[in-house]
């Protein structure tokens, strides 16, 4: 097990300068550190693409009661400023074919780049689920 946050990036970035590859280390190591290497990623991934804000959940955006029967959604509490990324998209992630014969109602699976990322389970994805992409 690791301590601090900080011990778990030394280990992740020394890691990553012996393998070549952060997220190729943090495979190595255990699931815990692919998680952060990911998440890192895809940080840094959003930021080359122009985003200037990282929303923080129950600060800027919150998960409420979207009215009448519709269940729950995803709401600003503030102004957004353009290239605010409100978060990444998070899910068990499928082969199309794979999906299509999954029992998930698809109510929270998107599709991208001919992978599914279903949401459906609430214990393996986010509050983006709650995004109205209709």
């Amino acid at each position: 097990a690791f301590g601090t946050s900080t011990e778990v990036m030394t280990t992740l970035f020394a890691l990553a300068a012996a393998h070549g590859s952060l997220l190729e280390a943090a495979t190595r190591t255990s699931p815990v550190l692919r998680q952060v290497a990911q998440r890192l990623l895809w940080r840094r991934t959003a930021l080359e693409n122009g985003a200037r804000f990282f929303c923080e959940l129950d600060r800027e955006i919150e998960v409420a009661p979207s009215g009448g029967a519709k269940g729950m959604g995803l709401f600003a509490k503030v102004d957004l400023a353009e290239g605010s990324v409100i978060g990444r998209y998070t899910g068990v992630e499928m082969g199309e074919d794979e999906f299509d014969a999954s029992p998930s109602t698809g109510l929270y699976a998107m599709r991208t780049n001919g992978v599914v990322i279903d949401g459906e389970d609430p214990d393996r994805s986010n509050y983006c689920r709650f995004i109205n992409h209709s």
